[in-house]
């Protein structure tokens, strides 16, 4: 993360606070989207995790608090929706039959990885974002038609109003409807598990994790994670190594 202001003796108190915790919200960010890809990868427990969730969250609200006078970092902007969306979409499940009051739909959480990717349309890859964008209109036809078919519609609909990225994202919808049935579907009659065999649900799990953790490999590293790993982008790990004494010493 590139932060807008530099850290000098001169900075006044209110800036020094605001760097401070942009570094503190980008390392929590960081080490929690890792977290919760881990939970939805099976590797942790969400209450390994949600801890480091809860405090991001908490300094999620700081910044808005602060009202930070310019706007924030692009990267650090991205992390924060990597954040939320990966926070909406390990708490999701079939929604089967108990109540829908606070139940947030499978294409509810696609339009968020949507407009994402739209926003880092020059860093994400083009064929990860329309296929995975597609798995997950497909998983919410499986999951969702019968009782949620409005944002299913919704999701159905998206556009840009960019006719390169519409035409991406048609011929991507186009190849996953074929193999679902109608109403929604070109494809055969199938039943569930059928359909189920064919699109598993882990398969979903597995490509978007495996999207988050390389999109979140090509943003800024956190500074206070490259300082603990002993490698400031920049110095050498000598230099860092230094840098990361002399913050011991004067703590």
């Amino acid at each position: 993360m590139n932060l807008h202001l530099p850290l000098h003796p001169t900075m006044d108190q209110r800036s020094l606070r605001t760097n401070v915790d942009l570094m503190i919200l980008d390392y929590l960010l960081a080490l929690s989207i890792s977290g919760m890809v881990a939970v939805i990868n099976k590797e942790k427990t969400p209450d390994e995790v949600n801890w480091l969730v809860e405090a991001a969250q908490n300094f999620c609200g700081l910044i808005a608090v602060h009202q930070v006078e310019s706007p924030l970092p692009w990267d650090l902007d991205i992390k924060i929706r990597i954040f939320h969306l990966v926070n909406l979409f390990r708490a999701w499940e079939p929604p089967k039959d108990r109540t829908l009051d606070t139940f947030v739909p499978l294409s509810e959480v696609a339009m968020q990885f949507m407009d994402l990717c739209r926003q880092a349309s020059e860093t994400v890859s083009w064929n990860r974002w329309f296929d995975l964008g597609a798995r997950f209109m497909t998983h919410a036809i499986l999951e969702e038609s019968t009782r949620l078919p409005e944002p299913l519609d919704r999701l159905r609909q998206w556009e840009t109003k960019n006719n390169l990225i519409d035409a991406h994202w048609e011929v991507s919808r186009t190849f996953f409807l074929e193999h679902i049935p109608p109403p929604y579907g070109t494809a055969g009659p199938a039943t569930r598990e059928e359909l189920d065999g064919l699109f598993p649900l882990s398969e979903l799990e597995s490509e978007f994790a495996g999207f988050v953790d390389d999109f979140m490999d090509v943003l800024d590293a956190p500074l206070l994670l490259q300082l603990e790993q002993g490698h400031l982008e920049g110095l050498t790990r000598e230099d860092t190594c230094r840098i990361r004494d002399h913050c011991t010493r004067t703590l």
